[in-house]
């Protein structure tokens, strides 16, 4: 099984908005379906709109960064809810975890122990997320040398720490978003459900609330029940 794994928002800016990890599990033998329906969407932006992009950064797209600059809000808005649609098509599964200040006021005192138990939320989650395989490979987005030697070390303490069983060996690596389209999906699942955390259902052209309806299948589902609230999706509220 491969596991992609992307972030919105930081532990230290936890004031400004939820700190999210989002996941995409697939297992093997269902990776090429993902990368050819990402990477389709993707060349067919270029024909459409004549612009340059590699990936789908989903702040830039939302934003009008960079190449999207050309692209007007109402396209823009529409190729959002395209990539939803592509995303509730796949066989993948997804597991959500959030850190949110449960009130203002909430004194943060170490960020890093924000993102550390994060990761072992996010990892007790994976080991219930049913594969035919007994290995994993969890991908990270790569930041820099000393970002993913830190995550590396997190996610092995996470590995001690669940207090879920191992239900499979699992090794960490780290990769560019361009090369992996998984990883763009990933993004856009914590970006999409950080604004549904804030309640920002919707921003000028766009309908986050669609775009999360349309994908919230894909969340895993608790066992022997059709919810995914504490399950596929984990919001922790620091008091």
């Amino acid at each position: 099984m491969l596991i992609f794994v992307d972030e919105s928002g930081q532990p230290h800016q936890i004031s400004e908005g939820p700190y999210v990890l989002s996941s995409v599990a697939i297992d093997e033998k269902d990776l090429d379906e993902v990368n050819d329906s990402v990477s389709e969407f993707i060349n067919n932006v270029r024909k459409r709109f004549n612009i340059y992009v590699d990936e789908i950064h989903t702040k830039y797209l939302v934003k009008g960064n960079y190449a999207w600059k050309s692209v007007h809000m109402e396209e823009r808005a529409i190729l959002f809810q395209e990539f939803a649609n592509i995303i509730s098509s796949l066989n993948i599964t997804l597991n959500i975890v959030s850190a949110v200040k449960k009130r203002p006021g909430v004194v943060i005192s170490s960020p890093h122990g924000i993102r550390r138990h994060v990761i072992r939320m996010l990892l007790e989650r994976l080991y219930l997320t049913p594969s035919e395989y007994n290995v994993a490979i969890i991908i990270f987005d790569s930041f820099s040398i000393k970002m993913d030697a830190n995550i590396r070390k997190e996610v092995e303490e996470a590995i001690e720490a669940s207090l879920s069983p191992q239900t499979y060996r699992l090794y960490v690596s780290f990769s560019d978003s361009k090369k992996e389209p998984a990883l763009q999906i990933a993004d856009y699942v914590a970006y999409l459900m950080k604004h549904i955390l804030m309640k920002q259902y919707k921003w000028s052209k766009f309908d986050f609330e669609r775009a999360f309806l349309t994908i919230e299948s894909k969340i895993r589902r608790c066992p022997h029940d059709n919810t995914y609230e504490g399950c596929g999706l984990k919001i922790w509220e620091i008091e």
